[in-house]
């Protein structure tokens, strides 16, 4: 994409339409002052710019050819017209190839504000398709760039989809460095509704990170007996984060929370309920009453079918668990490849790390040892090929331990090369 000078503009207008600098004079526009114009000896002005689209439009419809131009088009610096073919093309449903343009031009004339907002369209393209590595690396270009032109209105929002990026990769304590920046911020900004989501945020990262009674303190203290006014949805997902992290603890608490939270909503979010249900599952099934953990479970399976495929993973994992203590080894061995598909195909990489994990320890059970290389080798591969490291570790100490019991010295001594970075 090109963009011209008011002078190069004329001329090659022109040019197009064949015309000679007389051709284009009016009332208080001579041929003199033309040639001016076009030399660069004179600014075009808007008054003569929209003289100029006059009667370049009047040669246009004597040839029957639509000229699409604004008044000012003459008037405008290359620089001017860079911004406004920026501000008219971008938008979330861009190509990459367009972002990249955009982000050329930009570059290419200085215009840091839009460069700034480009990265940021970016990141939300990218994160919507899943990205989340370049999702995260445009976020991070975003905020830089922001910073350095001293506008600091979305710092909080920019840190909060950094936060989310990172929990998506499984990497938890960045994760929560990015979420308590977001939070920091939020409240310089007075972005009430960025402070408690980026709360909520830090609970769910402490509760996949084990880390359970620093989530219900954070829940607590934030947004359940806060006082605050907080949104319904965030407010409800934070009792349920709640009961989780409580269910996680064996506290008998757990279900009387979920199924209070059953009464509270009805039927009125089939979102939330399919949740619940796949929640009061997995408490069953942490206190060993799996009858009714599969009843809860397929009660989750049948509704997250219809609204929400996304979590589907998690609900064949815990399915595929019920299962296997309930004696369905094929059934439950089947569940879990059809988790880790799922769990591969949306992109939920700690998921995806649960199902190859426990499938590994079905095989490790029954002592089918090359099933579990097999089955954590291909973990490795897939998770290499997004560029994640989460539960790498995990893989390479269980094929260390497998090596070893089949007494292949050479790959047990290969694996614990390998781990060397995830423990010193």
């Amino acid at each position: 994409m090109e963009f011209y000078s008011p002078s190069k503009k004329i001329k090659l207008m022109r040019k197009k339409f064949r015309v000679n600098q007389a051709d284009l004079e009016s009332v208080n526009m001579t041929r003199a002052f033309i040639s001016m114009m076009e030399s660069g000896k004179r600014n075009v002005s808007r008054a003569s710019s929209q003289k100029l689209v006059s009667k370049f439009k009047e040669l246009a419809m004597k040839i029957s050819v639509t000229l699409d131009i604004d008044d000012e088009y003459f008037s405008r610096q290359p620089e001017e017209d860079a911004r406004q073919y920026i501000e008219e093309t971008m938008n979330i449903n861009n190509s990459n190839k367009e972002l990249e343009e955009l982000i050329t031009i930009a570059t290419d004339f200085n215009i840091d504000d839009l460069l700034a907002k480009i990265y940021e369209v970016y990141g939300e393209k990218l994160l919507a398709e899943k990205d989340y590595l370049n999702a995260f690396m445009k976020f991070r270009l975003a905020l830089g760039k922001y910073q350095e032109i001293g506008y600091f209105n979305k710092q909080a929002l920019l840190y909060k989809r950094l936060g989310f990026c990172q929990e998506r990769r499984g990497d938890y304590e960045e994760s929560l460095y990015y979420f308590k920046q977001a939070i920091t911020h939020s409240l310089e900004e007075s972005n009430f509704e960025i402070y408690f989501k980026s709360n909520l945020n830090v609970a769910i990262v402490y509760a996949k990170s084990k880390q359970y009674i620093k989530c219900i303190e954070v829940l607590d203290e934030t947004i359940l007996n806060s006082g605050a006014k907080v949104d319904n949805t965030v407010f409800i997902n934070a009792k349920m984060t709640r009961a989780t992290a409580l269910k996680q603890l064996a506290d008998p608490r757990a279900l009387k929370e979920y199924l209070d939270l059953m009464d509270e909503i009805g039927d009125t979010n089939d979102l939330i309920l399919s949740a619940l249900y796949n929640n009061i599952a997995e408490f069953y099934y942490k206190i060993g009453d799996f009858n009714n953990g599969l009843k809860y479970i397929n009660k989750a399976q049948a509704l997250k079918i219809k609204v929400n495929k996304m979590t589907l993973p998690t609900t064949l994992n815990t399915k595929a668990k019920l299962l296997l203590k309930l004696g369905l080894f094929e059934e439950s061995t089947m569940l879990f490849n059809l988790a880790i598909d799922m769990a591969e195909e949306y992109k939920a990489f700690d998921m995806l790390f649960e199902s190859y994990k426990d499938l590994a320890e079905v095989y490790e059970s029954k002592k089918e040892f090359e099933k579990v290389s097999d089955t954590l080798n291909k973990y490795i591969e897939t998770i290499d090929y997004y560029n994640i490291e989460y539960g790498k570790g995990y893989a390479l100490c269980k094929l260390a331990q497998v090596s070893a019991i089949e007494e292949n010295c050479e790959v047990c001594m290969d694996m614990l090369s390998k781990i060397e970075k995830y423990v010193l």
